[in-house]
């Protein structure tokens, strides 16, 4: 028979009116030895063991692993009844117990206290699970606790009850500059004051960073104008130009102000950093008689090789047109 996943725990109302928190509930004893006994019986043998004891989404699971191997005809027959599903129930024991009975870990329907640390000493196989009969918890001599059944058991020996303030800590009042024997009036005019300060510093704040908020924005907008200036000049001087892509233009100062919208000084520094260019008309280039001649003597093809198209295309417009003409059959746009 393969292992059996149970859920030995969770932390809702038992019906013996208590809850145990399982994240409280160590396992780490347990988890050495971990015996799986019938309905708490440690005088008699082990039924098997439990196997990937673990706490998932609030619940203490763990895997049971049956001795099949066991000839004794009381733990064959538990197991047999466990494999045709007629006991599905198992039940830890508990011992090493701290509880409270705060009202903060009060669930409805809880009468009793809460268990917020424990030791898991055993898990039981059991008909009916999670009642004050299966679900054992022992006092600090071993001795079964029947909570229900004991109205005078106070378990004062292992619940810790809840510390009820009625004045405010004394840290907090020395804050408030309220000394101890201060009035709950006193305390509810220092809160008061106090709320009402923060109150006017968050004002304050927000009012500082709209203003800040405000200077930026004029600062950027300052700074883009100054910046769409030098854009002006850098067309003018050549060092840009819209860039000819087949019938249209690429839009050469829309994307540099998107550059510079996210990149200002970046931007800036890029743009500076392109040359202005050398008009032809200031190189030295020689008698221009000789020159026009060397021209006309070159095809097409070879002046553009020498690298003269651009030289040929600004200085002599009319010779281009001839040269451009006898190499492609046609006149340039």
């Amino acid at each position: 028979m393969d292992a059996i996943p149970y859920v030995i725990l969770d932390s809702s109302v038992l019906t013996n009116g208590m809850r145990v928190m399982v994240d409280g509930v160590d396992t780490t004893q347990f988890e050495k030895n971990p015996v799986m006994l019938y309905d708490h019986n440690d005088w008699n043998l082990p039924l098997g063991r439990w196997e990937n004891i673990r706490k998932e989404n609030g619940l203490l699971l763990a895997d049971a692993v049956f001795d099949e191997g066991d000839t004794d005809e009381q733990v064959k027959r538990i197991i047999g009844k466990v494999s045709r599903g007629f006991l599905k129930a198992c039940t830890p024991g508990l011992v090493d117990l701290e509880g409270t009975i705060d009202p903060m870990y009060v669930l409805d329907c809880q009468d009793g206290p809460t268990i917020t640390s424990c030791r898991l000493r055993e898990v039981s196989i059991t008909p009916i699970g999670k009642n004050f009969n299966a679900l054992k918890l022992y006092d600090k001599q071993g001795k079964e606790i029947e909570y229900k059944e004991n109205p005078t058991l106070l378990l004062s020996d292992f619940i810790v009850s809840p510390k009820i303030e009625t004045k405010m800590d004394k840290i907090y009042l020395s804050k408030l500059n309220l000394s101890e024997k201060a009035t709950d009036t006193e305390i509810d005019t220092a809160i008061g004051l106090l709320l009402s300060d923060k109150q006017k510093a968050d004002e304050r704040a927000t009012n500082a960073e709209t203003e800040l908020n405000a200077l930026k924005l004029s600062d950027k907008t300052a700074k883009k104008s100054a910046f769409e200036a030098e854009l002006d000049v850098a067309f003018k001087d050549g060092r840009l130009s819209e860039k000819p892509v087949g019938d249209k233009l690429t839009p050469v100062r829309d994307s540099m102000l998107n550059l510079f919208d996210k990149d200002p000084e970046g931007t800036h520094a890029m743009l500076g950093s392109i040359a202005v260019p050398t008009k032809l008309d200031g190189l030295q280039l020689g008698d221009k008689t000789t020159q026009r001649e060397q021209l006309e003597k070159m095809s097409f093809q070879d002046i553009d090789k020498a690298g003269k198209q651009l030289l040929l295309k600004d200085s002599y417009p009319d010779l281009y047109k001839i040269k451009f003409k006898e190499a492609y059959g046609k006149e340039p746009k």
